[in-house]
């Protein structure tokens, strides 16, 4: 009787581990999934960003060999891809990319599509973001099916708060029967949520303007000192709409609006930042 009791015991307590089991791998494949379409919607997000400020600024556009449907040799092919390279063409948007077949996919952590100008576009527009870049080839290998690199990669991005994005990875050239790249495929040795990471962070580690303040407090969780970094901009920006909105409706003799008291909230919180931020200036906070 004992004996069957503890067998019934241990099936009970086997079977609520497995049931633990599943409940904490569906959590955790929720949440992976839930990341993975964060990824997404910023390299989206990325990619339309550079889409405007291509569509915004005036570029020079270098001229290159467009790339056509004949077939090459392997050694043309091996040659233009590490021609390319020194051309740091997935930074700058730069080199010929003679190699590459027209609807080659392009794929890394974050997405994939198809098509080379798309791909050019996108390395062009966010490439003049770029400064103070360092790319490195750390091996160049032929295989069965291509070419396979191994790089390193840093640079500091020319936003508000500069900050600095750095990560190793390889980049696999699958080459076809006419010797064409029809398959890019970044790898980046890194979790990508960290590279996005490094993007809230300035790359300096004594902030030199009010948006580095900022996002080096948000991100040591620093409240205080984020809000009195962006306090002087939401001045400029709140006092004169609130000013303004409150001699409208004082002329008009109208009741106060939404709009009005939205600005006057941002008015004041800008105020009690900057006493904030005066009072541990001083020692007091």
């Amino acid at each position: 009787m004992a004996t069957a009791t503890r067998a019934t015991a241990s099936i009970a307590s086997s079977a609520r581990a497995r049931a633990r089991a599943r409940r904490t791998t569906t959590t955790t494949r929720a949440r992976d999934d839930d990341a993975d379409a964060g990824l997404r919607a910023a390299w989206h997000g990325a990619e339309a960003l550079g889409n405007l400020i291509g569509a915004t600024r005036a570029t020079t556009t270098r001229a290159t060999t467009a790339a056509t449907a004949t077939a090459m040799t392997r050694a043309s092919a091996l040659e233009a891809i590490r021609a390319d390279y020194a051309e740091e063409y997935f930074v700058s948007g730069r080199g010929a990319m003679a190699a590459y077949a027209r609807d080659c996919e392009f794929a890394d952590p974050f997405a994939s599509f198809r098509g080379l100008d798309r791909f050019r576009a996108n390395v062009a527009n966010l490439g003049g973001m770029m400064r103070e870049v360092d790319l490195r080839i750390e091996s160049f290998e032929e295989t069965e099916d291509g070419v396979q690199t191994e790089w390193r990669f840093s640079c500091v991005l020319d936003l508000p708060w500069r900050p600095m994005l750095a990560a190793s990875g390889g980049t696999t050239h699958v080459l076809n029967d006419e010797n064409r790249v029809v398959r890019h495929y970044e790898r980046w040795d890194v979790d990508p949520r960290k590279v996005l990471g490094q993007l809230l962070r300035p790359a300096s580690k004594i902030p030199e303007n009010q948006a580095e303040v900022f996002m080096a407090s948000a991100g040591s969780g620093d409240v205080v000192g984020a809000a009195g970094a962006a306090a002087p901009a939401l001045l400029r920006v709140s006092a004169p709409l609130w000013l303004a909105s409150a001699a409208l409706r004082a002329g008009t003799h109208t009741e106060s609006t939404g709009i009005e008291g939205f600005f006057g909230w941002l008015f004041a919180l800008a105020c009690v930042s900057q006493v904030a931020k005066f009072l541990r200036g001083i020692g007091i906070s």
